[in-house]
């Protein structure tokens, strides 16, 4: 009987390369940031987005909702560093760049059933990709993956941080040793000074009330009174700065720009009905935002640009 990750490890691991992880770990469900987490919650930095105050009972102590979890699979999967050429005014200079393939939620949570089906046999078994209670950075850091950075993101040492990351809770006891990673960001802080709206705060957490992420994509209602700067999904300032991604890995084949976005003025919007919002972007990350939020966000950035206030 198999109660241990080291007994599948090897062909988890051959199941993984072969679907485009660049990078795989191990750890047991204890949050070593939950403190740090909590913080943040009674700073508000989370902003609107109660349903993460709902949530901080199980990130402190899984075994609420998971009981029988004893470990947790964490995988990296590479996005596209770059944006690709497009003309003046294209809604891919406007979309951040893990936002311009397809949606990896379901990329990722596919690659996890194949990891799945290797273990469940053996015990339960758990996906989770950015949609639950449990942090992934911090797993992923526990994993041996890297470290979480001044911009609370996480850089793994040889890839960067333009990786999403997937987790997979099993019941198998863990027994995979996590490879040593030292914090290397030094006295860097170019995240930091790079940030228009000083969303990135000194204690390695982002203050979502004034992040541009945030704003464009999770936020209902009026635009809180920040500049997007060009942005009108997400953000990758920070990221872009950074002297880890100086040499990122070949991005997973789903993650590739769509060639519609790169046709497409970003002002097109505007106009879109919701049957052409859902055509433009099925399966894709960008429906997070849905229809009004990004007609609210291209009209504040058309707005900025009749001011003189953005770059065209």
């Amino acid at each position: 009987m198999i109660t241990r990750l080291s007994e599948v490890w090897e062909s988890v691991e051959q199941i993984a390369r072969a679907e485009g992880v660049v990078r795989i770990g191990a750890t047991g469900l204890a949050d070593a940031h939950s403190s740090l987490f909590d913080e943040w919650l009674a700073r508000g930095h989370h902003a609107t987005m109660r349903y993460l105050e709902k949530s901080a009972e199980i990130r402190r102590d899984p075994a609420t909702r998971f009981p029988w979890a004893k470990s947790a699979i964490v995988i990296l999967v590479p996005y596209s560093s770059t944006r690709p050429d497009a003309p003046t005014g294209a809604l891919s200079n406007y979309i951040a760049r893990y936002a311009l393939g397809d949606d990896y939620h379901e990329v990722l949570d596919r690659i996890l059933r194949k990891l799945e089906a290797e273990v469940s046999p053996h015990g339960k078994t758990w996906r989770y990709v950015d949609t639950g209670p449990l942090s992934d950075r911090s797993l992923a850091t526990q994993s041996g993956l890297g470290w979480i950075a001044k911009n609370a993101m996480l850089i793994n040492e040889q890839i960067g941080s333009y990786t999403f990351i997937g987790t997979l809770l099993t019941s198998l006891e863990n027994d995979i040793a996590p490879d040593a990673v030292a914090d290397r960001c030094g006295t860097c802080t170019r995240c930091l000074d790079a940030c228009p709206t000083n969303a990135i705060r000194p204690n390695r957490t982002v203050a979502s009330e004034v992040c541009i992420s945030y704003a464009t994509i999770e936020h209902r209602g009026p635009l809180p009174d920040i500049t997007l700067a060009n942005n009108a999904f997400g953000c990758d300032i920070c990221q872009e700065v950074c002297p880890w991604n100086h040499e990122p890995p070949a991005p997973h084949p789903s993650f590739a720009p769509r060639d519609e976005y790169r046709a497409t003025p970003v002002t097109d919007l505007l106009r879109y009905e919701q049957a052409d919002f859902s055509t433009l972007f099925r399966r894709s990350a960008v429906k997070r935002a849905r229809l009004a939020g990004m007609q609210r966000n291209v009209a504040a950035l058309t707005e900025a640009e009749s001011r003189g206030m953005l770059k065209p």
